[in-house]
């Protein structure tokens, strides 16, 4: 009915973080403040500069000097480089994780959410803090014909209450095409991904944490009305059991489709933009 409608439209123009791996949805970025620019001459020097401001920020991709240093570095990008194979590679994110609520560090200084919000409410137990180790990011090029490949794999602890943490990976794939009329931005859509144990077999505390990895009962009303949302519209299917392996999954079929423009790309960096603003910085791994 249209009460129903008006409340999933409600719904659908909450803000959504990080490349809004769930509910991305096209939208202009709220204007963000920018330090005064200092013209430099090279590539080299300005990618220097991004990475001074971002140490000196903490890895906070949106602090004015991050910002300023990216607008020098935009010049420098290669032309067109949805449409370039340097997009493909295996890249690791610099920035700061941009998962929302964050529970601040551990002893070894890395970033706490709630499982939960790491996982936009994908797995339960909702509440169980994470500690995030690191993000990859690896990417493949499209084809005539053939989405590429676009993956968020954030390896993380799962910080059990009385026992030792659990190493997990956390994935979430997506496919990528350059968005016709515009080589600079890449349309992304993820269609589903998994939560599984890091080092292969799970565990008794594995199986004991997820016995119910389905479950929405520590979900808040909102929460639970975002996942009924996701299954009407975009066919969410979310894992009722955990496989042999270990591993629990979900599935979006009908994901919508967001974007992302490339501010900057060569050899060993990335740095992009989401269709809600979300900045990425990534930098090339070897080999």
């Amino acid at each position: 009915g249209i009460g129903r409608e008006r409340r999933c439209v409600a719904l659908l123009a909450l803000p959504t973080p990080y490349v809004c791996m769930l509910f991305l949805l096209a939208a202009s970025p709220p204007p963000l403040r920018r330090a005064p620019p200092v013209m430099l001459s090279s590539a080299t020097t300005a990618k220097s500069a991004l990475r001074a401001a971002l140490a000196a920020s903490d890895g906070e991709p949106k602090a004015p000097e991050v910002l300023a240093a990216i607008t020098e570095l935009e010049p420098f990008s290669i032309p067109e480089p949805a449409l370039s194979p340097l997009w493909a590679g295996d890249w690791r994110v610099i920035t700061k994780p941009d998962f929302p609520d964050s529970l601040g560090r551990d002893a070894a200084g890395r970033y706490k959410f709630s499982l939960g919000r790491a996982s936009f409410n994908m797995f339960a137990p909702q509440m169980l803090p994470v500690a995030i180790d690191s993000i990859l990011n690896p990417s493949s090029a499209p084809a005539p014909g053939s989405p590429g490949a676009y993956e968020v794999i954030v390896k993380l602890d799962l910080l059990l209450p009385d026992a030792s943490p659990l190493a997990a990976t956390m994935e979430n794939v997506a496919e990528c095409t350059p968005v016709d009329g515009n080589p600079g931005r890449m349309a992304v859509k993820f269609g589903g991904g998994c939560l599984r144990p890091a080092d292969g077999a799970p565990s008794e505390a594995w199986r004991d944490t997820f016995a119910a990895p389905g479950s929405s009962a520590d979900l808040s009303r909102m929460q639970r009305f975002q996942l009924w949302v996701a299954r009407r519209l975009f066919g969410l299917r979310r894992a009722e059991e955990v496989a042999a392996d270990g591993t629990m999954t979900y599935e979006m079929p009908r994901a919508p489709e967001g974007y992302l423009d490339i501010l900057f790309l060569d050899e060993d960096l990335r740095v992009t933009r989401g269709n809600r603003g979300s900045i990425v910085i990534a930098e090339r791994l070897p080999g």
